[in-house]
């Protein structure tokens, strides 16, 4: 599951921009379905009969849970690129089967002389988790439209589980995408893996022998980790409202066509001028040279 969740997380971010309020503080409530995986109970047995032979440490029984369920209250800042923060979470489910190994329940049996059954030992009905984790989340995308964060978290736990608590440190891996519903608000959908460092449960249950069976007492403990996957819908309200991105510049007006050069004519003294307007006149001729004057002989 874990790994079809992060395929279609990937592909909804590269498909659109994100959510994310870059800049701005964030707070935000988490709550959903709870996938406890199985634990493994060792047990042992002393009786005080020494002729009876102790039952010596080893695996006797596994504990499968119920879906439960997981909610959480977290606060952060986002920074852009990349969020930080902190979280609160509580995680619970109720026990679906205890199954005992039959050679053990056997060999208790045979050695206390009463009917042992897997019903015969109550474990508490449930286990529960309160965590407290800081997160570095990674942001794919903008500040509308659809995104997604991929990181994980660390911090601490304390878990309730078979009659007894114990706490230790825990870490996590989350994917989720998300949508803006308003300039505010975010609602998504986040996977998470939980897991804890190892864990110290112990119980004991005194028994008292039948006919020449022995009385003793049964050791069992739970010394591993608490791990559960997550499937959860989410709820963010930022601080800073999504800013729609300004439209780009229109395009520049195409420029104006050319102009063409007015039409022009040449008079008959070479001169061009535009064919609307009229040539000059024509200078007139020079007047006629005057006759020559005769002149008479002298001495006739």
């Amino acid at each position: 599951m874990q790994k079809y969740f992060l395929l279609a997380a990937a592909g909804i971010a590269i498909a659109a921009p994100a959510a994310a309020r870059d800049g701005s503080g964030y707070i935000g409530v988490d709550g959903g379905i709870l996938f406890p995986k199985s634990q493994h109970i060792n047990g042992s047995v002393n009786f005080t009969d020494p002729l009876v032979t102790d039952i010596t440490d080893q695996r006797v029984a596994t504990v499968k849970f119920k879906k439960g369920y997981d909610v959480d209250l977290n606060a952060g800042y986002d920074f852009g690129m990349f969020r930080v923060e902190g979280e609160l979470g509580y995680k619970k489910a109720n026990n679906k089967s205890l199954r005992f190994d039959p050679t053990f329940l056997t060999a208790l049996g045979t050695g206390s002389g009463n009917t042992v059954t897997d019903a015969t030992f109550d474990l508490n009905g449930h286990s529960s988790v309160l965590s407290g984790m800081v997160n570095a989340l990674l942001d794919v995308g903008g500040d509308s439209g659809f995104g997604a964060s991929f990181g994980g978290g660390f911090g601490r736990a304390r878990v309730k589980s078979l009659g007894d608590s114990d706490s230790a440190w825990a870490w996590q891996l989350i994917a989720g995408v998300r949508t803006a519903i308003s300039p505010n608000i975010d609602a998504g959908l986040k996977y998470r893996y939980f897991r804890t460092g190892k864990l110290d449960f112990s119980d004991d249950v005194a028994f008292v022998g039948t006919g020449t069976g022995s009385g003793g007492t049964v050791f069992l403990d739970a010394g591993n980790h608490f791990s559960s996957h997550s499937l959860l819908a989410s709820l963010t309200y930022n601080f800073g409202s999504a800013q729609e991105a300004a439209p780009p510049p229109p395009p520049p007006p195409p420029p104006p066509p050319p102009v063409e050069p007015p039409a022009t004519q040449t008079c008959p003294d070479g001169s061009v001028i535009l064919a609307t307007s009229a040539c000059p006149a024509a200078p007139p001729p020079p007047p006629p040279p005057p006759p020559p004057v005769e002149r008479g002989e002298r001495g006739k």
